[in-house]
């Protein structure tokens, strides 16, 4: 199971239909269940939810599975038996990418916790988390050198002199082309978490948040803040905007 979470609108499907896009070919049945259907792909069979007639996810999903597909994409894992069926079907060999509401790739497990899945099943299923959001790109006609930022930005942004040293600032101004606004189009933040042997017994133990962030890490794990705060870095967008999607703790 290839596992995308965020909050409504910071670009899941997208990222999901772009994966698919990717990895399709001739030999491979694709089929999807979602709700809409947002993109037309060519070669892959999309199914919409129609729930007035009785066509749930979980209900489209027992039916994709009698069409033996190689790939599944289940549009949202929004209840109890879709979780269900999605887990069974990355156990019995599909791969599966799907969609679920979380903050990032930790607060997942508990999610399906919260649905009644059994925690060994799931993480026997998951091959990967990805959690991302969108931020806002600075105009590349109009942006400007931003100001060296006072000690107590630094501090209040979770950064150093160091990274300072090696960061490219801007600032937003506003032209004709953004219409005023500075920026221009959005660009994905992501965390994301490839399950190794470690993070597999830590979950199944229920080990604390703490534990498996620092094993995460060990494994090279880059968090939200971290991916957020790189964009900064090299002048993609500002210190104001990836703080309206991530906070200093990596959350």
């Amino acid at each position: 199971m290839f596992l995308v979470t965020g909050p409504t609108g910071s670009g899941k499907t997208t990222t999901l239909y772009a994966v698919l896009s990717e990895i399709k070919s001739p030999e491979d049945k694709i089929i999807t269940i979602e709700d809409p259907v947002e993109y037309q792909l060519e070669g892959v069979t999309q199914i919409p939810v129609n729930e007035k007639k009785g066509l749930t996810f979980a209900l489209g999903l027992r039916s994709i599975l009698r069409h033996d597909p190689d790939k599944i994409l289940v549009g949202e894992i929004r209840d109890p038996e879709t979780a269900q069926i999605a887990i069974q079907s990355a156990l019995t060999g599909h791969l599966v990418f799907t969609t679920v509401h979380a903050n990032n790739v930790l607060d997942v497990l508990g999610r399906f916790q919260h649905m009644g899945v059994e925690v060994y099943n799931f993480v026997s299923s998951l091959n990967c988390i990805l959690a991302q959001r969108l931020v806002r790109v600075l105009c590349p006609k109009c942006k400007r050198p931003a100001p060296m930022p006072s000690p107590q930005e630094l501090e209040e942004n979770g950064v150093d002199e160091a990274w300072l040293r090696e960061a490219k600032l801007f600032d937003k101004v506003g032209c004709v082309e953004c219409h005023g606004t500075g920026f221009r189009g959005r660009q994905a933040i992501i965390e994301f978490m490839g399950l190794n042997d470690e993070l597999r017994e830590l979950l199944i133990q229920r080990a604390p948040v703490r534990e498996v962030k620092a094993a995460a890490r060990r494994g090279g794990m880059q968090f939200l803040r971290d991916s957020a705060v790189e964009k900064v870095r090299t002048g993609v967008t500002t210190f104001a905007e990836i703080n309206k999607v991530t906070f200093r703790d990596g959350a």
